[in-house]
């Protein structure tokens, strides 16, 4: 048995996840948009220039033909180069980022009872009523869901950055205008059991932006 359900009490809204014989209370936070319509963010990456780039082990296979073709970019700050690149019209620069490192991002927050914030465990992001991200967090949600997903990093957007924060960022920021967007935390302190609960909801539910079941059912994203 596995279902969901939604409570509404003393002012507080919940989301209770059932799988099996086990029930996970999962309280709602409050969401606060700072900044909408965030492009280039790979564009502000400068701890390494080009050159140094591609000496890297994901990037290697990219140094002939960056040095073929860009050498008057190689010493520029990588952001920089990528940025010339695509402002030239050439599409090489996507090869040195994730899936989704070229995407519109926002800058959000979640606020809430210190309580629940504060603390590590299962996250689910919900649209519309539809569960669409299950997530886990070792470290404090404020942390997770501000600092990183709720802020995509320049180089978060690169091949060996989070494709993940930028993924959810870039669906979160196509839909705060346009959808009920809610996001759920559950508290747990034990990361074994943070992961068969985010693997469990996951297997029941198949919240179409994880990307294990994107890429499982080879969905074309809509970007």
């Amino acid at each position: 048995m596995a279902n969901i359900a939604y409570v509404h009490t003393e002012g507080e809204f919940a989301m209770y996840v059932t799988i099996g014989d086990k029930h996970y209370a999962f309280q709602k936070v409050e969401l606060d948009v700072l900044e909408m319509g965030i492009e280039n963010t790979f564009a502000k990456f400068d701890k390494v220039t080009l050159r140094q780039l591609v000496t890297h082990k994901k990037y290697v296979d990219l140094a002939s033909e960056a040095q073929e073709r860009f050498g008057w970019l190689l010493d520029k700050p990588a952001g920089t180069a990528l940025m010339a690149m695509k402002y030239n019209g050439d599409p090489f620069y996507k090869l040195f980022l994730n899936n989704y490192g070229d995407l519109c991002y926002s800058r959000f927050i979640v606020k809430g009872k210190e309580e629940h914030i504060q603390k590590n465990g299962v996250y689910n992001i919900v649209v519309d009523n539809e569960l669409v991200f299950s997530g886990v967090s070792a470290r404090p949600f404020k942390e997770r869901l501000n600092q990183h997903i709720g802020n995509v990093s320049a180089k978060g957007c690169y091949k060996d950055g989070t494709a993940t924060h930028c993924h959810v960022n870039a669906r979160l920021t196509e839909l705060f205008t346009k959808r009920n967007v809610q996001v759920y935390v559950c508290p747990i302190e034990d990361k074994k059991e943070m992961n068969q609960l985010k693997n469990a909801i996951i297997r029941r539910f198949e919240p179409t932006w994880n990307l294990r079941v994107v890429h499982a059912k080879s969905s074309a994203l809509p970007y």
